[in-house]
């Protein structure tokens, strides 16, 4: 993700815009108009570190009863080492508890998976299948070559990556679509039909890395629908002290799934997390071609601005007491990390490795005030 900086000083401001679309098209004009366009609800997500969050936060960040599921979890941290798909190298991925999964967990969303044969079959090609879904209100998921949307040029190479479709115009022939790769930050923008089905086409098994992340294997596409009308999940407080104190205590989370997947052993948990990102950063800017890799840092950033939503959330309906302190002191945790990340983009820019040193002081000062804060937060919920 590329983000346009200004540096003032020894202070990095990032200039990201915070986008909004107001839902659905409405034109008293003309029936016709209405037929031939459509926009399902969208808002600019809370956070967006990977495009599975951006997704599901897209679609129910407003909404009052999803927010009793998304402030019960969202809690514990995790990373582990990967190749990275595009280039190869190593990569230390780093997602809150849900991530990917949670497009399918979530109960105020309800999930179908589709392959590419099933599409095929019911509406003959990719188009007509979209814009069906959208009009039965379906948002569409999936991954989609993008470097042949980008591209007006034939090029010798595939750029796989996961897009968010919520709306169609029939007249200008697009599709309304939300992703990274577009602008310097999340955005909602259209992709020609044309543009959308070539970058659909060209995906093999292989490359549709959403399926085999799901060990399913196979292409396809995810249809999601809002189910929000009635409330079915109330703030699990039980779980909320559960899970922090396995963040705080580094606790294998991923243990409580092994009925769904096979266990691995090499991943890190909660507070932990901390030092391995660290390692990982000093690793990177120290090898004889620096990577400028800020993933893991904006995970954790969205993951602490995630837990002072929570904070205000459980202090504004009772769960726990307001306390104005409590809110400040983890705002200094929210902006330490935010600091720590933009540290990181002043860095690929102006090539300063030396730089780096400042890591360790805003990752540990953010860990420090972090621990403090949440075992007084555990403390009170346990003695309710």
């Amino acid at each position: 993700k590329r983000l346009k900086t200004y540096l003032e000083q020894d202070d990095i401001r990032v200039i990201m815009t915070r986008e909004t679309d107001t839902g659905l098209y409405s034109d008293t004009d003309s029936r016709k108009k209405m037929a031939d366009m459509k926009k399902l609800p969208v808002t600019y997500p809370m956070i967006t570190s990977w495009q599975w969050h951006a997704t599901l936060f897209s679609i129910l960040s407003d909404d009052e009863n999803a927010k009793k599921w998304i402030f019960s979890n969202y809690i514990q941290l995790r990373c582990y080492n990967i190749q990275e798909i595009f280039t190869g190298d190593d990569m230390l991925l780093a997602d809150m508890m849900p991530g990917s999964s949670a497009l399918k967990q979530c109960p105020y969303l309800m999930f179908s998976l589709l392959t590419k044969e099933q599409i095929q079959s019911y509406c003959g090609n990719i188009i007509d299948f979209i814009i069906k879904t959208i009009d039965l209100n379906g948002y569409v998921y999936g991954v989609f070559d993008e470097a042949k949307i980008l591209c007006d040029a034939e090029v010798d190479y595939k750029f796989p990556h996961e897009l968010f479709i919520y709306g169609y115009n029939r007249d200008e022939e697009v599709f309304y679509v939300g992703d990274f790769t577009f602008q310097d930050h999340y955005s909602y923008n259209t992709v020609s039909f044309s543009d959308l089905e070539r970058g659909y086409e060209v995906i093999t098994e292989q490359d549709d890395h959403v399926f085999k992340d799901d060990h399913k294997g196979g292409r396809g596409l995810y249809v999601v629908m809002k189910n929000t009308e009635h409330p079915i999940y109330e703030v699990d407080i039980e779980l909320i002290k559960q899970t922090i104190s396995e963040y705080l205590n580094s606790q294998d989370t991923k243990d409580h799934f092994r009925m769904l997947r096979n266990r691995f052993d090499d991943t890190t948990f909660g507070i932990k997390v901390y030092d391995k990102v660290l390692a990982q950063i000093e690793k990177q800017l120290h090898a004889e071609e620096p990577d400028f890799d800020i993933r893991a840092l904006h995970v954790m950033y969205d993951h602490k601005v995630l837990m002072l939503e929570r904070i205000k959330y459980l202090m504004n309906h009772g769960f726990l007491k307001y306390n104005e302190d409590t809110i400040n002191e983890y705002q200094t945790v929210v902006r330490n990390m935010l600091t720590a990340r933009n540290l990181l983009v002043r860095i690929s820019i102006t090539g300063e490795i030396e730089s780096s040193v400042r890591f360790k002081t805003y990752l540990d000062a953010a860990k420090e005030k972090e621990i403090s804060i949440l075992f007084r937060i555990l403390a009170e919920l346990e003695d309710k």
